[in-house]
């Protein structure tokens, strides 16, 4: 039977369609970011979880469902509390698929986490960045004339990642350009310098990468990486995943 699993985000809904066996490196059955997915929902079988606020059009059909799980319920050895179910559900999801050390996982959301897992299974902290789209309305909002650049998910957003394969990466000679490019290069050298102190201690081995963001952050990452750096694995639906190997968890499963 196939398990609906919703992400209730800062900004959007994420929703995933799977079975137990699409809880690991293959993609879910389906995906749907909006408001209501297009497939029939069984919510005896629904798992689901927020990190920011409920829909009020959502709140009257997620009424007679179990209640969202909390980080407390997800299997990551020492994780406060406190931290986010997202980073907790994706941080356990990257140990449970990784070659057996430790792990770090990038989700770039509304908000860049970067969260730590050690080669035991522990949770090991992490780091919170504005992301994207914060960090460009806060240009706009905090200055007098820097324009209002739209969301990275509009179809019309600037393409200005230029020249970043190249040895020499040429500078945004317009502002909106600048602005973009800034923000990439900043979100990118912080992933990188996290990713090179954390493999430098030993504490990780590879690095996940997910969320809206991921497209717009792999390439310059990858191309900053240094020679023997861990390896960087791409999965968008990280946390959706996780949510659904927590609602069909076995015994053998790795903590």
């Amino acid at each position: 039977m196939a398990i609906t699993v919703l992400l209730v985000g800062n900004s959007r809904l994420h929703w995933g369609l799977g079975t137990p066996q699409n809880a690991g490196p293959g993609p879910l059955l389906q995906r749907w970011d909006g408001n209501w997915p297009p497939w029939p929902v069984q919510p005896a079988t629904m798992g689901w979880a927020a990190v920011g606020l409920v829909p009020p059009s959502l709140k009257d059909r997620l009424d007679p469902w179990p209640p969202p799980v909390a980080t407390c319920q997800v299997p990551l050895t020492h994780c406060p509390a406190h931290v986010g179910v997202d980073r907790a559900l994706g941080a356990w999801q990257a140990f449970g698929c990784s070659a057996g050390g430790g792990v770090l996982v990038v989700d770039a959301g509304t908000a860049l986490t970067m969260t730590a897992v050690t080669a035991n299974g522990s949770f090991a902290g992490g780091r919170i960045l504005p992301g994207v789209a914060l960090q460009l309305e806060s240009l706009h909002q905090g200055t007098a004339s820097l324009p209002c650049v739209v969301s990275p998910w509009a179809k019309d957003w600037p393409t200005v990642l230029r020249n970043r394969n190249q040895a020499k990466p040429g500078l945004a000679t317009e502002t909106i350009g600048a602005m973009v490019d800034g923000v990439i290069h900043g979100l990118t050298a912080a992933v990188v310098s996290t990713m090179a102190t954390l493999a430098a201690a030993g504490v990780i081995g590879e690095c996940w990468l997910t969320g809206g963001d991921a497209p717009l952050l792999q390439d310059p990452i990858r191309t900053q990486l240094a020679t023997g750096a861990p390896p960087l694995h791409d999965d968008p639906d990280l946390v959706l995943k996780g949510l659904l190997r927590l609602q069909t968890r076995g015994d053998g499963d790795r903590a």
